[in-house]
């Protein structure tokens, strides 16, 4: 932390400085990236306890976010010995903001109304108020293999017996499953809308699960590669979509799906630097160090939303070591990414898109001035980069990312990655109150509904403002993982008429919705989920 502390001064004080520094262009990757045979690593586990303590660096109290009376409610929980018979249990519970204030202030009781003696340790706060955004839950109760128990947690009530720090254990024989409106409502992955709940865009929930449970080769068959994404199976953070796709229908099978994925993504594909201290994607390599630029390609593979999804989740600290380390990352390379030959994270959108997500999610962890002058800088980044255009998007050379997709584009844009840069400024936007955020997404949502659209008005330009190559006639697939920009713009000012755009948008786009492939599901999943939780804010879901 330390040194990312005076990394901030520098860059917060002084600027870059001479361009002529030399340090190393990334320049996506080339012959030397290495492909990693993930898929055939054993994922293994162990039984071993682990402490969720809270850790010294994170808040142990949680002020009261006002002078009033506590909230009170519950929320149900269902526990299942889905691995064996057990007798205790452990499971998170998130909560939206400022709904819990105190954390002594939870009793649990069982299906007969019997108080349940329940261990509980604070995961994590909400920035802004300083509610609890997140509880680890302990507690013991017998079940035999397969069976199932009923609980009924209770907030703003003291319980007549407190319980001690709760600890996490790996590979539990059960599953605390929390109420799925609950979990969609918690804002754990952002707004979502539970299946159940969503009969304007029923087609969406069939048309995904179909192609998850018929995928072929199977999701599990794919592993990391390196030299493109078409075979790489947590693009697009599988992680934070399999979890998604877990709070959106709660069930034993989603829970271990996202699960597993989280971990296989963790033993897989993380490369540990300075220690534990750091951490970036395998396909940079074991030689990295912050003083060169975080391959393009390597950007794009590090997933910080899905660790910290699996932190709030389930409460397992190897997810919020992963966290961390991919925030240290990013903070501590930014001198590198911003300067040099060029600035990195203005290449393309998905630079500053990825770097955001992880920052953010670093931030929603540890919320200390350190770690939030990272996150203003990479938002000062978003601001002025639109700001140096006219239209709303983010304009850059589009022949420098993507030559073979254009080659005639000084002043050109990528509506599905500047999708990605939305989807992290509305994570910043539930952490910070930055009012520029909203009018950085209104614009973008303008320059998508007026200007990147294709002819037929019911798709978006691959490309936008590519004078070799139109593309005049895209398909609206990826409408699915654009279209929650309009649910953002609509969150963010309040105004239901933007989603008559996306409404429109979203409609075309299940017409060609694809997700045979891992890549496409997890792009389709974590875009179209956002657009219709942020959209029940204002309308029926």
């Amino acid at each position: 932390m330390k040194k990312a502390i005076a990394i901030l001064s520098v860059l917060v004080g002084f600027g870059c400085g001479d361009d002529s520094s030399g340090v190393p262009d990334a320049g996506g990757l080339d012959g030397s990236a290495r492909d990693v045979p993930g898929a055939d690593r054993d994922a293994g586990s162990t039984d071993a306890e682990v402490s969720a303590d809270a850790p010294s660096d994170a808040r142990t109290d949680v002020p009261a976010a006002d002078a009033g009376p506590p909230a009170e409610g519950s929320v149900t929980l269902r526990v299942v010995a889905d691995r064996g018979s057990a007798s205790s249990h452990r499971g998170a519970v998130p909560f939206a903001p400022g709904v819990l204030a105190d954390v002594t202030l939870l009793r649990l009781v069982d299906a007969s109304g019997d108080e349940v003696v329940v261990d509980t340790s604070i995961l994590a706060t909400w920035p802004l108020d300083g509610s609890v955004r997140s509880v680890l839950l302990g507690f013991d109760a017998d079940l035999s293999t397969g069976e199932e128990a009923e609980f009924e947690l209770q907030y703003g009530t003291a319980p007549s017996t407190p319980g001690a720090a709760a600890v996490y254990v790996e590979d539990p024989q059960s599953v605390v499953l929390v109420d799925g409106e609950w979990l969609a409502g918690s804002r754990t992955s952002g707004p979502l809308v539970t299946e159940a709940s969503n009969t304007r865009f029923p087609d969406f929930d069939s048309q995904v699960t179909r192609y998850l449970e018929n995928m072929s080769p199977s999701f599990e068959e794919y592993g990391v590669s390196c030299r493109g994404t078409s075979a790489h199976r947590t693009y697009y953070d599988s992680p934070h979509t399999t979890w998604i796709y877990y709070q959106r229908a709660a069930g034993v099978e989603r829970f271990r799906r996202a699960e597993a994925e989280s971990q296989w993504y963790r033993e897989n594909e993380l490369e540990w630097v300075d220690g534990r201290d750091m951490a970036v994607q395998v396909c940079q390599g074991s030689d990295w160090s912050p003083e060169v630029k975080i391959d393009w390609g390597v950007i794009r593979r590090m997933t910080g939303q899905g660790m910290l999804d699996d932190y709030l989740l389930t409460g397992n600290p190897d997810a919020r070591e992963a966290v961390i380390a991919m925030g240290e990352a990013f903070i501590r390379s930014l001198p590198a990414q911003l300067c040099g030959r060029e600035n990195s994270l203005r290449v393309t959108e998905r630079n500053l898109a990825w770097t955001l997500m992880g920052v953010a999610a670093y931030y929603a962890l540890r919320p200390e001035p350190e770690v939030r002058a990272g996150l203003d800088i990479l938002l000062e980044e978003a601001v002025s980069w639109q700001a140096a255009g006219s239209t709303g998007a983010f304009e850059h050379d589009i022949v420098r990312p993507d030559p073979e997709e254009c080659s005639d584009g000084p002043a050109g844009a990528s509506p599905f990655m500047t999708s990605l840069l939305v989807d992290g400024l509305m994570d910043a936007h539930m952490l910070v109150d930055d009012p520029r955020i909203a009018t950085v997404v209104e614009g973008v949502a303008t320059w998508l509904r007026d200007d990147a659209v294709t002819p037929g008005g019911d798709a978006f330009r691959y490309l936008w403002g590519c004078a070799s190559n139109g593309y005049e006639d895209t398909s609206s697939e990826l409408n699915n993982l654009i279209v929650h920009v309009f649910g953002a713009a609509a969150w963010v000012s309040d105004d239901a008429a933007w989603l008559d755009a996306g409404d429109a948008f979203a409609d075309a786009g299940l017409a060609d919705l694809y997700g045979g492939r891992p890549k496409q599901w997890n792009q389709t999943v974590r875009g179209f989920s956002r657009y219709i939780g942020y959209r029940a804010a204002l309308r029926a879901p």
